[in-house]
């Protein structure tokens, strides 16, 4: 019977495997804790923490990790610049539209005012 074990070890774990795999979930927990660290210490405040922590705070994780807090503003500058690019496009469009739909309007209205 251990080389049925054995060969049960090393074959991937299906349904009928999973109760037998405690010990393969903890050994894969313990690699990854060692193989670097969280994702916590590898990000910067998302934008919504940054706008409702005071001063301090901010400046204490900024002097943390100035890397990441550049980073993490040139990413929100390239956001801005996105936001503010789509929405000049945006108020294009919608300007002419605005510009035809008044004309169509005013010439709809100049058409039923020659009729009368």
């Amino acid at each position: 019977m251990p080389d049925e074990t054995n060969a049960r070890e090393a074959a991937p774990m299906t349904v009928i495997d999973f109760p037998s795999a405690s010990h393969r979930r903890r050994a894969v927990r313990r690699d990854r804790a060692r193989s670097g660290p969280s994702m916590h210490t590898l990000l910067f405040r998302s934008r919504d923490l940054i706008l409702k922590s005071d001063e301090a705070d901010l400046v204490r994780d900024v002097c943390f990790d100035i890397d990441k807090a550049q980073t993490k503003l040139k990413a929100i500058r390239r956001r801005l610049q996105g936001l503010q690019e789509y929405t000049a496009a945006q108020v294009q469009l919608l300007t002419a539209a605005d510009t035809k739909l008044t004309a169509a309007i005013v010439a709809a209205l100049l058409s039923i005012q020659r009729q009368r």
